[in-house]
C-alpha cells in the first residue's frame, strides 16, 4: 500500500532503526519523526531524501514525576498531517504500548499500519515485546 506519509516513533535504542527507515523512505516521501534522547548534546544526524520533520524530544526537560512517557507526551503535543499513514514505533516496552493505544484509540490510526516494539523494559534484560494485534 502507498501510505500517505510515515510516522517513526523512538527512543535512542531506536535511532539506528530510524535512521535506516528515512533512509529506506523515496524522494519526496512525507515523514514525521518523534525521537527521544537525555538532551540537545545526543541528537545525532537522520539523512533522508524525504521530507521529514523530525521533533527531539529530551528526558533532561520531562518534569519530575511526569505521569506519561516523554514520546506519548510529545505525541500528544504534535500535529500529524492527515491521511493515511504508517507507524512504526520502537522504545520501552511500556511506553510503545502506550503510544500504539494512543495512535488507535485517539488518532484512529488503522491498527494493521502500526509496528509497535518494546526494544526494552525496564527492570528487565533481554527483552523485545511486540505489540501488534
Amino acid at each position: 500500500m502507498a501510505f500517505d506519509w510515515h510516522l517513526l516513533v523512538g527512543d535512542d535504542t531506536a535511532l539506528p532503526a530510524i535512521a535506516r527507515r528515512l533512509q529506506e523512505l523515496p524522494a519526496g516521501a512525507r515523514a514525521v519523526v518523534l525521537a527521544e534522547v537525555d538532551g540537545a548534546e545526543d541528537e545525532v544526524a537522520l539523512p533522508t531524501a524525504a521530507q521529514a520533520r523530525i521533533v527531539w524530544v529530551h528526558r533532561s526537560r520531562t518534569a519530575a514525576g511526569a505521569s506519561e512517557p516523554p514520546l506519548l507526551a510529545a505525541l500528544r503535543e504534535t500535529l500529524l498531517p492527515t491521511g493515511d499513514f504508517h507507524a512504526w514505533i520502537g522504545c520501552e516496552s511500556a511506553a510503545a504500548k502506550a503510544l500504539r493505544a494512543h495512535l488507535v484509540n485517539e488518532c484512529k490510526a488503522n491498527p494493521k499500519w502500526i509496528r509497535a516494539s518494546g526494544y526494552w523494559r525496564r527492570g528487565a534484560a533481554g527483552t523485545h515485546d511486540s505489540h501488534d494485534d
